[in-house]
């Protein structure tokens, strides 16, 4: 697949969207050029003291805009998402990027693909679905997302909508802390998903990406090089 080439360039914020209560939606401008593969991430570049601070943030939206848009966990001791979340429309930061090989393989773009994510970690999954369902992608896709509370879902009316209108899609939640009903982990919810022949992308925190891609490989018997992750931690 085709490197793309790294950018440094001064992005500004264009939208900013509070999503649930610790996670925003940025949407920042790009310098003309800027290309990426769905999966990819930016390091946004914040002065800090004498010296500054860097830190990567996975792509949310399709390659092909004039913009592109990232989901970010505000963080109350993180060193930069205190500065993120007091920052303005028209604001603007440094930024280096697109960086990455967390994205669909060329040899995934004809199997049967199932993503599964907790929290901010659908953010580089929002990007790869919505490109390749609007690419005519034929192939069953399946998007397993985790959360602690229903009310911290996120972008839950548009993976619907998404349901709705492609027949190959399906997205599945879990819920581990729910105001009703079972319980439930997105390990429990793959479990009743296993495909045959299918590649499996995995993102989140490292505890909960090292116990799925062990279920993959140890107990379902998924061939370990059908299986990609990216940690957060």
């Amino acid at each position: 697949m085709e490197r793309k080439k790294i950018h440094t360039f001064k992005t500004r914020i264009l939208e900013i969207e509070n999503l649930v209560d610790d996670v925003k939606h940025f949407v920042l401008s790009i310098p003309e050029g800027f290309d990426f593969h769905p999966g990819q991430f930016i390091s946004l570049i914040i002065p800090k003291g004498a010296g500054q601070i860097r830190r990567p943030y996975s792509i949310a939206s399709k390659p092909g805009k004039d913009k592109i848009d990232l989901c970010i966990k505000i963080l109350p001791e993180g060193l930069i998402t205190p500065i993120l979340n007091e920052m303005k429309v028209g604001d603007e930061i440094n930024a280096l990027g697109p960086m990455g090989h967390f994205y669909v393989q060329d040899e995934s773009i004809d199997k049967p693909l199932t993503f599964i994510a907790t929290g901010t970690g659908i953010t580089p999954f929002r990007s790869a679905i919505h490109h390749l369902l609007e690419n005519d992608s034929q192939n069953p896709i399946t998007l397993i997302a985790g959360y602690r509370y229903e009310k911290n879902s996120l972008y839950d009316n548009e993976f619907k909508d998404l349901e709705k209108k492609y027949p190959n899609f399906t997205y599945k939640k879990a819920i581990s802390r729910p105001e009703e009903g079972n319980k439930a982990y997105v390990q429990d919810v793959l479990k009743e998903n296993i495909l045959p022949n299918t590649h499996y992308y995995i993102c989140g925190l490292k505890e909960m990406v090292f116990a799925v891609r062990d279920l993959l490989t140890e107990e379902k018997q998924v061939p370990k090089e059908n299986v990609f992750f990216e940690k957060y931690d």
